[in-house]
């Protein structure tokens, strides 16, 4: 398969790493840009991939909360020049999609559905709402995704960083709902604004990922294993120090993708955990349920961000 130029810029947007290492990657997955990523971390030549992606369209992510703080929702809209993105109209057709969401008592199940709900604000069809803006900016506009969370036994807080490039919502169940809760929930999301996780727990984490994860780790434990038996003075079995390697791999790799595994970013000395053990002598126990993560562009599964 021949190897474009956009294959390597797309390959060294994912993984850092150098343009000629790139184009052997490919050559060795066959144009496959995943089979490409694991063969560079196998090889020691990628640190991660970016969970984020690469923005690659303009627009916004916004949120809102209803009043009484137990339904939220984040909102991505994408427009095709940041200078639209930028404008006050564009910002407030974004923000009115939010909290219409935000406030709805029959949220819609998807982007298709929302498309045909009424915004009881603006009076008009959201669908409706774009398509107007689109013919005032002569710009396409697409909106891409939302979720909308409810939560009755705490609350739902929402948190916008970069002036709307990236955004994050989050559901906790807490004991003593307050101001001392919201402080919690917003230092929650800007820790998972900053660190990016992709589960709450290890649980959680899917189980593809943890596979691909640990079969990465098992080529590279296998060279490294060999190396120590090398240098060793005495005899060491390379069969047992594989699953230690490995081992020791996951842990940081949990470290690194889980919320309740990660240093806390204000006090890199403890863990979320040990943070949330700290909140309960003020809110009492905390559950963080689920949170949602929107970066302005970031590629989605199945989705050429692109197009």
């Amino acid at each position: 398969m021949a190897i474009t130029s956009q294959m390597v810029k797309t390959l060294r947007d994912k993984t850092n790493a150098g343009m000629m290492d790139c184009k052997k990657a490919l050559a060795e997955s066959d144009g496959d840009i995943e089979k490409a990523v694991d063969w560079l971390r196998q090889k020691g030549l990628a640190t991660a991939q970016k969970r984020a992606g690469r923005a690659t369209k303009e627009g916004l992510v916004l949120a809102a909360e209803n009043p009484s703080g137990s339904k939220g929702a984040l909102v991505e809209l994408n427009v095709e020049t940041d200078f639209v993105a930028k404008m006050d109209s564009f910002r407030e057709l974004t923000a009115n999609i939010a909290e219409y969401l935000a406030n709805a008592d029959d949220p819609p199940t998807d982007v298709a559905d929302l498309l045909t709900r009424k915004c009881p604000k603006c009076g008009q069809v959201i669908g409706d709402l774009i398509q107007g803006a689109v013919g005032t900016t002569g710009e396409n506009m697409k909106l891409r995704r939302f979720v909308v969370y409810e939560q009755t036994q705490g609350l739902v807080h929402a948190y916008i960083h970069m002036q709307g490039r990236l955004g994050v919502l989050i559901d906790l169940k807490v004991e003593k709902p307050g101001p001392k809760a919201v402080e919690l929930a917003h230092n929650l999301a800007m820790q998972i604004a900053a660190a990016n996780p992709i589960s709450v727990n290890v649980a959680d984490v899917p189980p593809a990922v943890l596979e691909r994860e640990k079969a990465i780790y098992a080529v590279k434990a296998e060279a490294e294993a060999e190396a120590k038996v090398q240098k060793s003075a005495k005899p060491l079995d390379k069969n047992f120090l594989i699953p230690k390697i490995v081992e020791g791999q996951i842990k940081k790799f949990y470290s690194e993708a889980v919320l309740l595994e990660q240093a806390y970013v204000k006090e890199p000395s403890q863990t979320v955990t040990q943070f949330l053990k700290a909140a309960k002598a003020e809110v009492g126990p905390v559950e963080v349920v689920r949170f949602a993560r929107f970066q302005l562009g970031e590629e989605l599964a199945g989705e050429n961000v692109d197009e």
